[in-house]
């Protein structure tokens, strides 16, 4: 079921190509290679990748927080918009960020809780979902994140944003975790998540919208 979400690159499933979140990515998966050629640079310096578009081999959903340094951001309440469904269904995703490799690589899991999907979804399972990657490369890339407050809210709108929550009542809310980099996070922040994010129907849009964040 998981590999059906609309995370791992969507549902569809094209004749002779196999799934279609395997398509267009380069047989050199490795993180370097996606990086450097794969990876779409949003505003200057900052680039992604992110597996709602399509899934390198080393993202998809792992049973247990296998990277190091795995730090909790906060919990996201919100509208389940994985899968298509007839009714809207709200859900609590917790949200985690570490360094995959690189000191200005970041990686970004998500878990959604069964909460609220299981009678929907009986086969649903909670698992950690590596589904965004993002690589920061100026200047003041040995800053630590800690110091870099600008740059988690970055990290979350683009996830928003690619999880698409980009409607008016989609985010019920954000709360930030307890952890240090969570409270980097304050509650005006988390309110400000969804008037930026909402029409946010552009790369566009989201490029104009990253840059105003401080």
């Amino acid at each position: 079921m998981k590999y059906l979400m609309s995370r791992f690159g969507g549902h569809l499933i094209k004749i002779g190509k196999g799934k279609s979140s395997d398509e267009n990515l380069p047989d050199d998966q490795s993180l370097e290679n996606m990086l450097e050629n794969y990876a779409k640079e949003i505003i200057p310096h900052y680039f992604y990748i992110s597996s709602y578009d399509a899934m390198p081999e080393w993202m998809g959903s792992f049973d247990k927080l296998n990277l190091p340094i795995t730090v909790k951001l906060g919990v996201l309440e919100h509208d389940f918009t994985e899968i298509s469904m007839q009714y809207s269904v709200t859900v609590f995703t917790d949200i985690y960020i570490t360094y995959h490799k690189y000191s200005n690589a970041y990686a970004i899991l998500i878990k959604t809780r069964k909460e609220g999907l299981k009678d929907i979804i009986s086969d649903y399972n909670e698992t950690y979902d590596y589904v965004l990657q993002l690589c920061i490369r100026d200047k003041n890339k040995d800053v630590k994140l800690k110091d870099r407050p600008a740059d988690i809210k970055r990290i979350l709108i683009i996830l928003f944003y690619k999880m698409g929550l980009i409607y008016e009542g989609q985010i019920e809310s954000f709360t930030p975790s307890k952890t240090y980099l969570g409270k980097l996070i304050s509650e005006n922040d988390s309110e400000n998540f969804k008037n930026l994010l909402m029409g946010l129907d552009s790369e566009k849009l989201l490029s104009k919208v990253l840059k105003k964040v401080s």
